[in-house]
This record gives structure tokens, sequence and C-alpha cells, in this order.
């Protein structure tokens, strides 16, 4: 009890919700903007350790997913497990408008994400449904955005967005099928990455081709080099294998690259943290 104003108030003592819970770690960001096809400021491969649910508004895009390539629309979704490479893909000068939120591992929160979406990446929903997670995905943007904190808009907005995700079953389309010739190349790159041979030169080699023309498919398909396919294959590996324990060294090696310090040179480069600061946060 405590005297206010002259009054005794109970003022009571705010306990969590559940004693030792986890805590849930999750952002989201809205984008509008005009992007141009040769526009140098434009993302490249995306590889981090959090859950990533890209929601559609706008714009003549498609999404890249390891070896996969999605039409988008609006409304679709794109989920994308941690670590898994992904980028979008620009088809012409467009607005892009669209959500992206990403969600820390949490057995709870993001097992229903893996389980669902383990295969088949792109999720396309009931125009009502569409509809009802768009207006969720700006609730949540608007109460995590404000001066002032609406904790229980917060929750209520993002549980309704995992809701609509995870409780019902929807259609999912499959990935556009890459060129023949092409699709060869992507899944021998898939097979041999962790090889230190595995380079341009290897695959121009084994595929009796110039580097102008893998060079010219890679940018004309995927919107990237055939170098830095490989590469982000890599730093795919190495931050499985990093966050499984193993020794910088070894996640080198097993990744595919010969050179530790080149390695690690690379590495901060990408993530602004070396391989060690990025296992200890890990671990």
């Amino acid at each position: 009890m405590s005297l206010l104003g002259g009054r005794m108030i109970y003022l009571p003592t705010l306990l969590p919700l559940m004693e030792n819970s986890e805590q849930i770690y999750t952002e989201i960001n809205y984008d509008k903007r005009f992007t141009g096809m040769n526009d140098i400021t434009r993302d490249g491969d995306h590889i981090h350790d959090f859950f990533e649910i890209y929601l559609n508004l706008n714009g003549d895009v498609s999404f890249l997913v390891e070896d996969h390539v999605y039409p988008i629309h609006r409304g679709d979704i794109i989920v994308t497990a941690p670590n898994e490479i992904h980028r979008c893909l620009y088809h012409s000068d467009c607005v892009h408008e669209h959500f992206c939120i990403w969600i820390r591992p949490l057995p709870f929160a993001t097992d229903p994400l893996r389980a669902q979406y383990a295969k088949n990446k792109l999720l396309a929903l009931p125009d009502e449904k569409k509809e009802r997670i768009i207006e969720a995905c700006f609730a949540f943007y608007k109460s995590r955005s404000e001066e002032s904190p609406r904790p229980f808009a917060t929750v209520k907005s993002f549980f309704e967005i995992l809701e609509i995700l995870c409780t019902d079953r929807y259609d999912t389309i499959e990935a556009q099928s890459l060129p023949t010739g092409f699709s060869e190349i992507i899944e021998y790159i898939s097979q041999h990455y962790t090889e230190p041979t595995c380079n341009v030169s290897h695959i121009c080699n084994t595929f009796y081709l110039s580097k102008s023309t893998i060079c010219r498919r890679f940018r004309q398909i995927f919107q990237t080099t055939p170098s830095d396919y490989i590469e982000a294959k890599r730093f795919s590996e190495a931050k499985n294998l990093l966050g499984a324990g193993q020794s910088v060294q070894s996640a080198c090696l097993n990744s595919g690259f010969s050179d530790c310090s080149y390695f690690i040179m690379r590495f901060r480069k990408k993530f602004g943290i070396t391989p060690y600061q990025y296992q200890k946060e890990f671990l």
C-alpha cells in the first residue's frame, strides 16, 4: 500500500506471465521505395540467424531462396529459415513495397514455421487472409514504431500473424523451373561447393563453357555472379558449422574455404564480425 494524493492506493507488483519463460526477439520493417534494375545499393544475398517472413505489397519482383526462384505477387509470403540464402530479384525498375519480419528461433514460436515451410517457401493465401495479414503487419509495425509502447497491441498483432501462417494449411507454390543447362550447373555447385577446387574456372572446364557465358547466365537468372553465389553457399554452411560448435579452422575447411585468414577477412566483411565472435554470440 502507498500513500498517493492523500489516499491509500494499492500498487501491484507486476511479474512475468510465466516464470523463467523464454523471451521472443523480433523486429519488423516496412519499406516502400523505387528501385532500379541497375541500382548498386540493392541488397545482396541475405544469410542470417533468424527466421524471416517476407510479405509483398507491390513490385515486379521474384524471390530467390537457396537454389529456387519463386514468383511473387501482392499478398504472397516467403518464409526462410536461419542461414538459408535468400534475396529479392528485380525484373524491372519498380516501386518495391514490402514487410519483413525477423524472429529469433524459439521452439514454440518458430517450430511451426520450420515444419510448414521446410520445403516450399512461397505461400499464397486466400484473398481474405491476405488482407487480414497485411492489416496485422501494419498494426504490428505501428505498435513497434510508436514512441509510447503498446505491448498488448504488439503481442496481439504478432501472434495474429503467426496464427494465420501456422494454424491452417494453405496452398504452397512450387519454385519456377530453372533453364535447362543452368539447373545442371546449380546442382553441380550444390554437390561440390565444399570442395576448395569448386570455382568458376573449374565449372567452365566441367561444362565446356566460357567464363563470360556462365557469368551472363548467373546475372540473368540469379542476378549475382557465380563467385558470389559459391561464396554465399560456403558462408551459409560455415555459419551452420560454427553454430554446431566446430572450430573456426574446421568450419573454414569444411565449408570449402582453403585459407583461414582469407575466410576470416571475408566473413568479417560480410557479417561485420569475425567467425570467432559470431560463434561466441551464437553459443
